[in-house]
């Protein structure tokens, strides 16, 4: 009898991730059909029986579509719940505030398994398929109503984000460690930055490995000597890491963490940090007109990872940012700035006025330009004198873009088209 035999869903929204799971339903003996709003507006399901409600990650916690959900007692989750239901092989789950994607794909690599979930790839999809090892990496909106059993867990990072969608950090946090609290056993890999104040609604049965770049002799992942260190013994030298930066030297040790738990050997993760690759549109070279260079890091979307954009750079900076605000608090941003090393900054879209206030209540000396978007943002930092341009937005891309692909194509022919003056 296949798993969903009998049982009726309705999916809401009509992304990439509500398609798949009308495709894993249909397959496995399930009915389902697909609502998405109409003219803005909640488009009511027919009032009937329902074995649960499969609601896309974009959708926020206030929708109407919960209260309907909440009135009838319909459990409402994610797509990738039943990605991990379906599954026929071991998995890891990743989740963090930065970096996922990047921890995601060294682990993929180090063990041999396929990277989906939050990286447009759904696990319903890989599930299918897969029968090595899946590797998903999973946001907070996934993991807000989703029950998910990884064999391992990797926390990456926490900081705060997505304010606008959860109401609280607390909230943020919740759904954070929500990765790791339905597993029976397993392990759970916490990365360096992960303060103990997030971890406050942690409740799991798995065993927690700590990591730490600096080689604390507490944590079963660390940093020591020019190697990357696991349960007391070497696994491989750090500098044969291709990635920069010391946000990715923790990414990576997440990833040789998460890897070992896996059971995977040193030769394999050795040749998975050698030959890895930056996410698109992360610190990606975008030219050098004006006798600047300018970096395209549009994936950034919140203060932690603009300023690991920063320490990753060398030399003067004009930093871009700007967009659509998601309830991020910029003074922490201009208060952790090296002000010797930044030239300006050009704020940009609906949030340039809230970060220019930063700024002000940052009392910090660097000057700020506010501009109405991208192409504005372009020609401003143009004008600087800083040795390179940074686009690192640390807000959501909506109010002018698509996502952050779109903007980072658009800085990209911006940049194109002052090489070519």
């Amino acid at each position: 009898m296949k798993i969903f035999e009998g049982k009726r869903f309705f999916i809401y929204g009509d992304g990439i991730s509500a398609r798949a799971a009308y495709r894993a339903i249909a397959k496995n003996g399930g009915k389902a059909k697909i609502y998405t709003d109409r003219c803005g507006l909640f488009d009511t399901p027919p009032d009937r029986p329902y074995d649960g409600a499969v609601v896309s990650p974009g959708i926020k916690p206030t929708h109407n579509v919960y209260k309907f959900c909440a009135e009838r007692n319909i459990r409402a989750f994610g797509e990738a719940e039943i990605g991990f239901s379906l599954a026929k092989c071991r998995s890891v789950g990743v989740t963090g505030t930065n970096g996922k994607t990047t921890t995601t794909r060294l682990i993929a690599d180090m063990i041999g398994g396929t990277a989906c979930g939050n990286i447009g790839y759904p696990v319903t999809a890989a599930a299918d398929k897969e029968r090595t090892a899946l590797v998903c990496e999973l946001s907070s909106f996934q993991l807000y109503n989703s029950v998910v059993t990884p064999d391992v867990a990797v926390i990456v990072n926490v900081a705060e984000d997505h304010l606008d969608w959860h109401g609280s950090a607390e909230e943020y946090y919740r759904c954070k460690c929500n990765i790791a609290a339905n597993m029976a056993g397993g392990f759970l890999v916490i990365g360096d930055d992960v303060p103990i104040g997030a971890l406050g609604s942690l409740r799991t049965k798995a065993e927690i490995i700590r990591c730490s770049a600096d080689g604390a002799a507490n944590c079963g992942a660390y940093v020591r000597d020019g190697y990357f260190w696991f349960d007391g013994k070497r696994v491989s030298p750090v500098d044969y890491l291709r990635l920069q930066g010391r946000h990715n030297l923790k990414n990576a040790l997440c990833a040789v963490a998460a890897a070992k738990c896996m059971g995977a050997d040193n030769d394999r993760i050795l040749m998975a940090l050698s030959s890895a690759t930056l996410s698109p549109h992360r610190l990606e070279n975008a030219g050098s007109a004006l006798g600047k260079r300018w970096i395209d890091d549009s994936k950034s979307t919140n203060v932690s990872s603009c300023l690991a954009a920063v320490e990753a750079t060398t030399g003067s900076l004009c930093l871009i940012v700007g967009g659509r605000d998601k309830g991020l608090d910029y003074k922490t941003l201009f208060c952790a700035l090296d002000e010797s090393r930044i030239e300006s900054v050009v704020a940009m879209g609906e949030s340039a006025q809230l970060i220019r206030d930063g700024a002000a209540k940052s009392k910090c000396g660097i000057r700020v330009t506010v501009v109405d978007g991208l192409s504005d943002a372009v020609k401003a930092a143009a004008k600087s004198a800083a040795d390179t341009v940074l686009l690192s937005p640390a807000c959501a891309s909506f109010d002018e873009f698509t996502d952050y692909k779109a903007r980072g194509e658009k800085f990209r022919a911006e940049v194109k088209a002052l090489e070519s003056k």
